[in-house]
């Protein structure tokens, strides 16, 4: 017997990811707080900002398309469920005009205010700390011309930190908790320094926390955060930090030469569960920077990083190829006596024992004869004999000397204003330190194509907006990750992901995986989940607070 399809009013969504998004959306009331402080008008705009807003979140975690193809992507998803029923989303009601002048509506308000009330409210319904934050920038490259004018924010080219010098770039500014949860971001002009966005952090988190609550919070950067004038504004504000001391004081070279010279070394271990993390020690200074004291940490990595490895084997080619060319000039020039030659390869020497090679001189010995007259010399012509002396000098790698290298290679400084040793260590201090790899981990994300397509937007106003976006999309997928996390803490297994790798700290990306090939057929007013590839896709749901009846059931908030 066959079955007629068109009675059968079937229809299959491509859903992935999508309704768990929608629902994280709803729960961070996302859409709400927008529509609450956007200025727009219900009788002319029937779609919010804020459902619109909720809109290109699902796209850029789901499908990943460039701006222009989110009608498109809407074709082939379940609305309802989305948006839920008497919102009556339409997908040509997405398009690219539509999305556009929303961005415009969005841009219109203090986007930094707006998203740290999303941000703070999501921190509170979680119950997440707030006593750490870490923070750092990187670089969004962008296609087009922006020449300026149409907005606030400066597109230009700059320090591209993802290795695209050719593309004009703007930046974003993250602020995180230690979980890696955001709490304050900004898009920044492309040529923005790290230096002298701290100081502008400081300011703007004075307008989102009370005073009192900033001197209780420990801030953790990298090396750009530690300038004269940065160590003077956290005095000033009495605000505590950790960083990475960089080169530019002599104080961070001074100690690595003064833990290397007295050794007794504090031995850390291992301070991760990954498989063949390094193990630290350390070595602790009371030290004078500015006229105030600071916590000096001498540390040393057992591993050292790859691309620093490549950097001193470059190095040290470049100064072999040096040396042996000032060696074989040298080796050209002559000299009238032994002493002059000897004294000519000392002098080399010195000048080099710095580097790690080792020189091996020896003076070289050339007769020449010679007679008082020209031509064919006589027999009773008695010859001259000259002796010219040349210095040459044998160069090979100092291996010794190279290991020492290699190790302070793997060694850097921290400092901190916390001076309380007992409450908190050495160790505690580089513990806290290295959670600052949890803001570089949202960074990886944000420019994974899991969320970051191809930025073609008409004006810097809109891009900019648009950085807004991106960086809701980011928290809503962090707070997806944190749930499940979160949830596997109290479970005795852990999540099995696709070619069962089995872990209790899924990445993001591996949780969207897991839902990517999720697919909804709905026959008349009934609702089916297929294609799931087993319990653990559903688990993933159950894991993050939901199940699979949010693929089934239309939402009720509706956004």
């Amino acid at each position: 017997m066959e079955v007629d399809i068109d009675k059968l009013e079937l229809r299959v969504f491509t859903a992935g990811p999508a309704a768990l998004v929608a629902r994280m959306c709803d729960i961070l009331r996302i859409p709400q707080i927008i529509d609450s402080v956007v200025e727009w008008d219900p009788k002319n705009c029937r779609l919010s900002p804020g459902l619109r807003a909720k809109a290109m979140i699902i796209n850029i975690l789901v499908d990943r398309r460039a701006l222009y193809d989110v009608e498109k992507f809407y074709q082939t998803q379940d609305l309802e469920v989305l948006f839920g029923p008497e919102a009556g989303v339409m997908a040509d009601e997405l398009n690219d005009d539509a999305l556009g002048r929303a961005l415009d509506k969005i841009y219109a308000c203090d986007l930094e205010r707006l998203f740290s009330m999303i941000a703070l409210n999501a921190a509170a319904l979680h119950d997440v700390p707030l006593t750490e934050l870490f923070s750092d920038t990187t670089s969004i490259s962008v296609a087009g011309a922006y020449e300026g004018g149409h907005g606030d924010l400066f597109i230009t080219y700059g320090y591209s930190k993802d290795e695209r010098p050719d593309l004009k770039q703007f930046l974003i500014g993250l602020v995180v908790n230690q979980e890696g949860l955001p709490v304050f971001a900004q898009a920044l002009d492309g040529n923005q320094s790290d230096k002298t966005w701290y100081p502008q952090v400081v300011k703007k988190l004075e307008k989102v926390f009370s005073p009192e609550s900033l001197k209780k919070t420990i801030f953790v950067a990298d090396c750009a955060l530690v300038t004269v004038d940065n160590l003077d504004l956290f005095a000033q504000k009495e605000l505590k930090f950790i960083s990475r001391l960089p080169h530019t004081f002599a104080a961070a070279d001074l100690a690595k030469e003064k833990a290397y010279q007295e050794g007794e070394w504090v031995e850390a271990g291992v301070l991760s569960e990954r498989k063949g993390a390094a193990s630290y020690r350390l070595k602790e200074y009371l030290w004078e920077i500015g006229g105030r004291p600071y916590r000096l940490i001498v540390v040393h990595s057992s591993a050292l990083d790859e691309k620093k490895e490549k950097t001193l084997k470059k190095s040290w080619e470049k100064q072999r190829a040096e040396l042996e060319q000032q060696a074989k000039e040298l080796a050209r020039r002559p000299f009238a006596c032994r002493a002059d030659a000897e004294k000519a390869i000392a002098i080399f020497e010195r000048k080099h024992q710095a580097k790690p090679f080792t020189f091996q001189g020896q003076v070289r010995e050339e007769v020449s004869t010679t007679y008082a007259r020209p031509g064919r010399p006589k027999k009773l012509d008695v010859p001259t004999k000259t002796v010219t002396y040349f210095a040459e000098i044998l160069i090979q790698e100092d291996e010794e000397a190279q290991a020492r290298e290699k190790a302070k290679a793997a060694t850097f400084v921290l400092i901190t204003n916390l001076m309380d040793a007992k409450d908190y260590p050495a160790v505690k201090i580089l513990k806290e330190y290295k959670q600052g790899n949890s803001v570089e981990g949202r960074f990886r994300f944000l420019k994974n194509p899991f969320l970051l397509g191809p930025v073609f937007l008409k004006t810097e106003r809109r891009v900019e907006a648009m950085a807004f976006i991106f960086q809701l999309a980011l928290l809503v997928a962090a707070y997806f990750e944190y749930r499940v996390r979160q949830s596997l803490k109290n479970e005795d297994r852990p999540l099995v992901l696709w070619k069962n790798r089995k872990t209790n700290k899924p990445a993001i990306t591996a949780l969207l995986d897991m839902l990517e090939d999720l697919a909804v057929a709905k026959i008349g007013p009934n609702r089916y989940l297929v294609n799931h590839h087993g319990p653990e896709v559903i688990r993933t749901l159950e894991l993050a607070g939901f199940g699979k009846e949010i693929y089934l059931k239309p939402s009720c908030t509706g956004g």
